[in-house]
């Protein structure tokens, strides 16, 4: 069950962690990620994996893309992931024009 499109939402997440994107996440939602991304890895249970996959991406709905860290490479990995998924990721450079 281990899609390419999950592995690639694993990486653009894993990216975003490091360049702070979901500090603003309670410390369970955290717990979470984490634990999906162990799952993902490392269970051979497809229902298992299908659940973390699930609970993943829902989870990375939470991105702060706005965060001063966020490199634009990551920005780029973290659109196509979502696009992957029909899901749309706001690039922050909207954002900035607006204010």
């Amino acid at each position: 069950m281990k899609t390419s499109s999950y592995e690639l939402l694993v990486n653009a997440a894993g990216q975003l962690i490091q360049q702070h994107a979901f500090d603003h996440l309670s410390d369970e939602k955290l717990s979470r990620m984490y634990s999906c991304f162990r799952c993902i890895g490392e269970s051979d249970d497809n229902a298992e994996i299908a659940d973390a996959e699930s609970e993943l991406l829902s989870l990375c709905g939470e991105a702060n893309l706005y965060v001063e860290t966020a490199t634009p490479q990551s920005i780029q990995q973290w659109q196509t992931a979502m696009s992957y998924f029909g899901l749309m990721a706001t690039p922050p450079v909207a954002a900035e024009e607006a204010e």
